[in-house]
């Protein structure tokens, strides 16, 4: 079985990456350009079109059917590591979904002369290899790692699937079907994706979820971590042949519940046991006996039918603001697949294989929280007179054309150097956004102190980072406008340097509404966080207001006494978009100081161009 289960262990990271590039390259590209309904349609089409592995296996038979998928899928992947553009992502990221589960099916539904599918072992390893190379790459997935990186690994990767190919299916082969109850956890595999991805399985969710990483510190490696310590049980759990089934329902349902409660400690302990769940779901689901069969068809129904489950899962979740009855119902599913199938035992680990995949589950992870400690320090306690100040909308950790940037966007921070940076579409750990955590990530680039202020569910809104203390820290949720095409907004507000320290300025950070035709929208959250602010000196609004400067939102900022620090000092150009801006959206307002040095930041490295000021405060 090594040499199959390797084969499919490498096919599933390469559609796990299609997946992520698929869902991430359709959002940024699409979203507000076309209706949410017309987004979801071409996701389900994609994904629908898996059903055609029935024709493909007709034609071209088990060896040429599963080489030909797996090479569109293997190739696919590696053209969108080394290239890099937003439609050939796009078209590419398509091509290898499609691709990768028909293969996916088809390697499940193939019988060898003297074994079953390898997918029963190679689903839950693949899984368990993505959360140790998220956890290496500090949540950045391969292919969007830099270029010097990603392009040897997946080529190398694509040259083991080969190899490991040729191997495969170099025996007598042919076709096998589960029976009814197989054929439920096949169902359930697209759901369990959905349910790894957004929590069983997402470091800075469960961290966040146990109360870390509103308030600074490494949070999403102790949750990577954390997470496992789960997949090392599991992988426990499955070398030695333990009843699968029962166990993988009992940790999955006690592991989500516990997690969404959102207890204190409790709910990230939690997630281990969920973690656990998933791997021995993984290979507990498709683990049922099969029989020879005329052709893969009940196979490729079923995980076609549970792909569609995966895109509305992930299109309600996202699509209604983190919705989680989504999330529940999937898991339930889950729980209901993995207790209602077959009762044939999950095929045994080899005690090395186990062996290997639990250390590395734990040490990667762990070597990353011991390196990351250092860079997560409290900051200074007393900021000087005179500091910078950064504002910088990151686009969910893309650039102007939509493609992953984290990179990009540590280095432009770092050449403005600034002492105080506010950010806004903070992203941290969305399936439709890579899972990258882009505020760990920053903070541990550039050393600095963070508080967060989620807006939509956990893991989406403001933040700011500071080389200073942070103190005072509130967070402000705005009335919510009724209907889809208002988003959940906020602000974060804080005060850097230390309790006893003189030098205490108060800095607001905030994303208003992006609806052109909501400007009475936009003054109420405005009057909102004014009333929240109150006459506090000195203090700074960091704002994407989106709106310009003749707004009626932004003459109540300014009526209250809060200069336009920018324009005070020479930087108040355009910001937005950031390839050619012809817009002025994101801004410095501030009272009780003046402003030097003010300019925007020449860069693509996400959508819009930041603002950068000198401050000096006018009292102590």
């Amino acid at each position: 079985m090594i040499g199959p289960a390797f084969f499919a262990t490498i096919g599933l990271l390469f559609l796990l990456s299609a997946i992520h590039v698929f869902t991430a390259t359709l959002y940024q590209s699409l979203f507000g350009k076309l209706p949410n309904a017309t987004l979801g349609a071409i996701a389900f089409a994609i994904f629908a079109l898996s059903v055609v592995a029935l024709l493909t296996a007709r034609q071209l038979g088990p060896r040429r059917s599963i080489a030909a998928t797996g090479a569109v899928l293997a190739i696919a992947v590696l053209i969108i590591t080394a290239i890099r553009q937003e439609w050939i992502d796009l078209v590419l990221s398509g091509a290898a979904v499609v691709a990768g589960t028909q293969w996916l099916a088809l390697t499940h539904g193939l019988r060898g002369a003297s074994r079953g599918s390898p997918v029963p072992i190679a689903l839950p390893v693949a899984l368990a290899v993505d959360l140790v190379l998220r956890s290496a790459l500090s949540t950045i997935p391969i292919v969007a790692a830099p270029l010097a990186l990603a392009v040897p690994l997946v080529l190398v990767a694509a040259l083991l699937f080969l190899a490991a190919g040729i191997a495969t299916l170099s025996d007598a082969l042919g076709w096998a079907a589960p029976t009814a109850r197989g054929a439920l956890g096949l169902l359930a595999v697209g759901p369990l994706f959905v349910v790894a991805e957004t929590g069983g399985l997402n470091g800075a969710q469960a961290a966040i979820a146990g109360g870390l990483g509103l308030d600074g510190g490494p949070s999403t490696q102790v949750g990577l971590l954390v997470l496992g310590i789960g997949v090392a049980a599991g992988a426990i759990v499955l070398a030695r042949g333990l009843p699968a089934r029962p166990t993988a329902a009992a940790a999955v349902a006690a592991g989500a519940a516990l997690l969404w409660l959102h207890l204190p400690v409790l709910s990230l302990a939690a997630g281990a046991a969920f973690a656990a769940g998933i791997v021995i779901a993984a290979s507990a689901l498709t683990s049922a006996p099969q029989a020879e069969a005329r052709g893969p068809w009940l196979s490729a129904l079923a995980l076609a039918v549970g792909w569609q489950l995966f895109v509305a899962g992930t299109f309600v979740h996202y699509g209604y603001f983190a919705n989680l009855e989504a999330l529940w119902l999937l898991t339930a599913f889950v729980v209901v697949a993995a207790l209602l199938g077959p009762p044939s035992p999950a095929p045994r680990w080899r005690p090395l294989v186990a062996g290997m995949i639990a250390a590395l589950a734990i040490l990667v992870p762990a070597a990353q929280l011991i390196s990351a400690v250092p860079q997560a320090s409290f900051g200074q306690p007393t900021p000087p007179l005179t500091f910078r100040v950064m504002t910088y909308n990151v686009h969910q950790g893309f650039d102007g054309g939509d493609i992953p940037a984290l990179d990009r966007i540590a280095d432009t921070i770092s050449h403005e150097a600034p002492d105080v940076l506010v950010l806004q579409e903070v992203v941290r750990g969305w399936l439709i956004d890579d899972q990258h955590d882009v505020l760990a990530y920053l903070a541990g680039r550039l050393g600095m102190a963070y508080v967060y202020g989620p807006t939509v569910g956990d893991l989406y809104g403001n933040a700011i980072l500071s080389r200073y203390q942070l103190t005072d820290v509130r967070r402000l949720s705005y009335a919510k406008e009724p209907g889809l095409r208002y988003q959940p907004r906020g602000a974060i507000i804080a005060r850097v340097g230390g309790d006893g320290t003189l030098t205490r300025a108060l800095i607001v950070v905030t994303h208003l509404d992006e609806n052109s035709d909501a400007s009475a929208v936009r003054m109420e959250q405005v009057r909102a966080l004014l009333k929240e602010v109150g006459t506090a000196a000195p203090a700074i609004i960091a704002c994407d207001c989106n709106a310009t400067p003749d707004a009626p939102e932004l003459k109540l900022i300014t009526d209250s006494g809060f200069g336009d620090l920018a324009l005070q000092s020479g930087g108040g150009g355009n910001t937005f978009p950031s390839d050619q801006p012809v817009e002025r959206i994101d801004y410095l307002f501030g009272v009780g100081l003046t402003a030097t040095q003010g300019h925007v930041v020449d860069s693509t490295a996400s959508d819009h161009r930041a603002v950068v000021v000198n401050v000096t405060l006018s009292i102590r």
